[in-house]
């Protein structure tokens, strides 16, 4: 803003001032009025000073001739002398409403804002008709910081007078002063647009497009600003950001060098130095800028957070996590910290604190597609099979991913042969299927969905998938001696079958395929009860078929029917007294009855049969713990321990071991 005053306005306005009385002076003092013009003309302000003085010891109660000394005395920067004189003249011409605008013009130059504006208020009271006030009660109010009310006085003068250039420009920056850069930017733009030429105020225009993020004009603004301020670090400082905002790093990285060559210690510009210098991979230098910003600004959290994404990409886990914990501290709301702590962990394979993270993080984005599979990643190395199954299938659902895909395809199967490794045939089957459906070139589930169907003596389903599983890897010598020995027993227990069992008719045979089907295809799609009834009409087809007769007792004791559970388990034993899957489910049935006895039994037989059958030792442990014989659950606790390799079981196992010696 303009503060330098302007005698020759002053006198055009106190010439145009209402109800002024023409000056009555007399000859001499006019002649002496003219002869001062005329050396403050030829720019001898003190000659005309002095002239004036003359006058004025003739003719001292003058109005006019103490407003031209008063004017001549503010042009050479006397000012106390000019107030003098002005006060003298206001005495005079009281209600002269632009002597007091002289005033206050004078006091604003002296500094003294709040008398300037209490004058052209005054003004303003005695003259409102003259709109050019607005402007000065405007510039004084900017002055002061009063930014509302000077926005209201430049708008009122730009009314009247909306040409004017220096007013509009005023009003941009009180709009940027105030914290309303996108206002400062309408207008800053219209007077470019209008006088392209005459706009000098680039800096204000650049600065403003900066923070309503046009960084593009902005850097174009800013460019201009620095034509005429080449040691300006603030716009070179501006620059770098722009630049980096809009991804030309070189250029950004060539301002940030400049603005710190001219300023060292501009710390508070290092992070965003360190930022441009971790995304262009100069990772040590951007290390260095993060920790001098650190020193000055040790609370700023998102320092420690992007000094902790460097040393992540450089391979540095533990210093990352460290940057990334301590950053978490300071800010634990930061969703971004959150998220890339849960990627550090997982890098690191500590999952139990990858997990805590993820799920700390989608708190915050539920729906965040990429944490959500990391989160199953997850879940799924830490063998959660079923979460991570659930939670691949959900993200699948959303959208395909190859990926996640085959990951769902691989926990499937994993999960598959721990059911398998339990003895838990019958789900081992549905998952083993289900991850055939999504991959049939995946050799390992074919050979997991023989070995459990084999155990439910489903020897040419066995059969065909053993096949199977060769045919897709011919080189697994794994896979080739299980199917070269299922083969000779197969072919054993097919003879001796053939022996026993008595054909039925093929119309019969065919119906009892049927059935077998739509009660397998019940079961997968839980429907148990509809199971149930395919899987008994079949058994009145084949009485001795000992894998539906157990499939049978298995959905009644899944659907809560123990009585029928039980009738079925024995119905079993009967034709095979040595199954060990009915013993030890029956006897599972039994201990929820509380019949305790006869389910110790039972898991008693199950070892006979199988000494290798773990989950046989967990339930007589918890038979005997129910009966309060501790110290034999003890025993077989300990017993099952020895034989599982499930950590989460071990671990529970374990805990009830301390808890009953305890």
């Amino acid at each position: 803003m303009n503060k330098k005053l302007c005698t020759a306005l002053f006198l055009s306005i106190f010439l145009m001032s209402p109800a002024i009385v023409e000056a009555k002076l007399t000859r001499e003092a006019h002649v002496l009025y003219q002869e001062a013009c005329n050396f403050e003309y030829n720019g001898d302000y003190k000659s005309a000073i002095n002239i004036i003085q003359q006058a004025l010891n003739i003719n001292g109660e003058d109005a006019m001739l103490y407003t031209k000394i008063a004017g001549l005395y503010a042009d050479i920067g006397e000012y106390e002398e000019a107030l003098g004189a002005y006060k003298k003249a206001v005495k005079l011409r009281p209600n002269d409403a632009f002597i007091y605008i002289s005033i206050g013009n004078i006091l604003q130059t002296m500094n003294d804002y709040e008398n300037a504006y209490n004058s052209f208020i005054q003004a303003q009271q005695i003259y409102p008709e003259y709109k050019y006030n607005y402007l000065n009660i405007a510039n004084i109010q900017y002055l002061r910081k009063n930014y509302a009310d000077a926005i209201d006085n430049y708008t009122k003068f730009l009314t009247a007078y909306p040409e004017h250039m220096e007013a509009s420009e005023n009003l941009a920056n009180v709009y940027y002063a105030s914290g309303q850069p996108d206002k400062a930017c309408e207008i800053y733009s219209s007077i470019y647009k209008k006088y392209p030429s005459a706009f000098k105020d680039y800096t204000a225009y650049g600065m403003a497009l900066f923070d309503t993020k046009q960084y593009k004009p902005a850097s174009q603004m800013l460019e201009k600003a620095l034509v005429d301020n080449t040691d300006s670090e603030a716009i070179m400082a501006k620059l770098a950001l722009s630049y980096q905002n809009l991804g030309d790093n070189e250029t950004a990285l060539s301002y940030f060098e400049r603005t710190f060559k001219l300023n060292p210690n501009l710390t508070a510009l290092k992070f965003d130095y360190g930022n441009l210098l971790g995304n262009m991979g100069k990772n040590e230098e951007a290390i260095e800028a993060y920790k001098e910003y650190i020193k000055a600004f040790p609370n700023d959290a998102s320092a420690y957070k992007n000094l902790g994404i460097v040393y992540k990409n450089m391979g540095n886990s533990e210093l990352a996590l460290f940057n990334l914990e301590k950053s978490y501290t300071k800010d634990p709301s930061d969703i971004d910290t959150k998220k890339e702590l849960a990627l550090a962990y997982h890098m690191k394979q500590d999952y139990i604190n990858a997990l805590k993270f993820y799920n700390l993080a989608l708190s915050s984005d539920p729906d965040n597609y990429e944490l959500l599979a990391n989160k199953a990643l997850t879940l799924h190395a830490m063998n959660n099979y079923v979460a991570s199954i659930e939670l691949y299938k959900t993200l699948l659902s959303k959208k395909p991913n190859e990926r996640l895909k085959a990951n769902l395809n691989s926990a499937t199967i994993a999960y598959a042969y721990s059911l398998l490794n339990k003895k838990d045939y019958g789900e081992a089957i549905l998952y083993f299927e289900d991850a055939i459906e999504m991959n049939n070139k995946e050799a390992s589930a074919y050979f997991g969905y023989a070995k459990a169907n084999e155990k439910m003596g489903m020897t040419n389903v066995a059969y065909e998938n053993y096949k199977k599983a060769v045919e897709i890897e011919p080189n697994n010598e794994e896979y080739k001696a299980a199917l070269t020995a299922f083969t000779i027993n197969y072919k054993i227990a097919e003879a001796k079958t053939a022996a026993e069992k008595k054909p039925i008719p093929a119309e019969q045979a065919a119906s009892y395929d049927k059935l077998i089907k739509q009660g397998d295809e019940a079961y997968k799609n839980g429907k148990y009860t509809e199971a149930i009834d395919f899987f008994t009409k079949a058994v009145v087809f084949q009485p001795n078929d000992k894998n539906t007769m157990l499939k049978i007792a298995n959905l009644y004791k899944l659907t809560g029917n123990n009585t029928k559970a039980l009738t079925f388990y024995d119905r079993l034993l009967t034709l095979d007294k040595d199954n060990s899957d009915a013993y030890f489910n029956k006897g599972l049935v039994l201990a929820a009855q509380k019949n305790y006895d006869d389910a110790i039994k039972c898991f008693e037989r199950v070892i006979q049969l199988s000494p290798e059958y773990p989950y046989a030792y967990y339930s007589l442990g918890m038979a005997y713990e129910q009966k309060g014989d501790t110290e034999k659950a003890v025993e077989y606790y300990h017993l099952y321990s020895g034989l599982e390799s499930d950590e989460t079981m071990l671990n529970t196992v374990k805990q009830k071991i301390k808890e009953l010696e305890g």
